[in-house]
């Protein structure tokens, strides 16, 4: 299996609570595709380090991770 980073955000809110929920709802979606007969994938995104505060507001760094097998 090989893992893959397909892309990447960083996520702003005004609280910490808000931050949250938009974290954990980025982390719950998951999708599964099939391409062709060739291979499967699923995938979802990862938080890269802490959440941390700059000019009041709350920044999270996200990867979307993409696991494949052939």
């Amino acid at each position: 299996m090989i893992t893959v980073q397909r892309k990447y955000k960083v996520l702003k809110a005004s609280s910490v609570r808000e931050l949250s929920d938009i974290v954990n709802d980025s982390i719950q979606k998951e999708y599964k595709d099939t391409e062709g007969f060739i291979f499967r994938s699923s995938a979802r995104w990862q938080c890269l380090g802490a959440p941390f505060i700059e000019n009041e507001f709350w920044y999270q760094a996200l990867v979307f991770i993409q696991e494949e097998e052939d």
